[in-house]
């Protein structure tokens, strides 16, 4: 076979040979379209996830923690105000008792006031004119009725001069309303302005018992008037 031939059939079989492949890329635009809605989607979704982790922080930060240092001040001084306390004032069941005239916890202004009232009222030592050591009945009653009337008349002058304290202390109390930082601070708040008037109404407890104090005296100066009756009346065997 001569060289004419073969060239002959090698373009006859390169003319039969199929094409070669190529890796030709191809864009899909519905598939990249859908892809770039995923991403936009997928963005949103994490910037809302970051929004809502820093409301949480906020919250948390809102709700707990110690914030004692706005519960303080003039709130915790409004049922006191810093001044007179019955929980200060002398036992009134002592001096009925025949204890000593004390003004302990009342201050010298109604040490002072009471000095002024007893003496402007110049009383006498004794009912029965008994001399100095002999314990009559009627003489001890009315030396208890004494002490009680000086000390009730101490604590009148001392719980007046606490009732404007307090009242000052509850006008400033109440400026700090609204105040607080956040929901902890506003409770705290309230809570102490709720122990501050549970303490108010203690104050108010130890007004009502030196009250009833106060007149079981005039209850035992009866007795005593009547068992000296009595003890006069009776008929003694001479």
């Amino acid at each position: 076979m001569g060289w004419m031939f073969k060239l002959a059939i090698l373009t006859l079989v390169l003319a039969g040979a199929p094409p070669a492949m190529a890796q030709v890329p191809v864009i899909d635009s519905a598939n990249l379209t859908k892809a770039q809605e995923i991403a936009t989607s997928t963005q949103q979704i994490l910037t809302a996830d970051k929004q809502i982790l820093q409301f949480t922080q906020k919250t948390l930060q809102a709700v707990t923690g110690d914030r004692s240092s706005q519960a303080q001040g003039t709130l915790a001084q409004m049922a006191l105000g810093g001044g007179f306390s019955m929980a200060q004032a002398p036992s009134l069941g002592s001096v009925i008792s025949g204890g000593a005239l004390s003004f302990a916890g009342m201050g010298s202004a109604s040490q002072n006031i009471v000095s002024t009232l007893i003496n402007g009222l110049q009383l006498v030592q004794t009912i029965t004119g008994l001399v100095n050591g002999q314990n009559h009945p009627a003489d001890t009653a009315y030396k208890n009725s004494v002490n009680v009337a000086a000390t009730l008349s101490g604590l009148i002058t001392s719980t007046q001069g606490a009732v404007q304290q307090r009242s000052s202390a509850f006008t400033q109390g109440g400026q700090q309303i609204g105040q607080a930082q956040d929901l902890k601070g506003s409770v705290d708040q309230n809570t102490q302005v709720q122990i501050q008037t549970g303490q108010t109404i203690n104050e108010l407890n130890g007004v009502v018992n030196n009250a009833a104090a106060a007149a079981n005296q005039a209850n035992l100066d009866r007795i005593a008037a009547e068992s000296s009756a009595a003890r006069a009346m009776k008929f003694t065997q001479q």
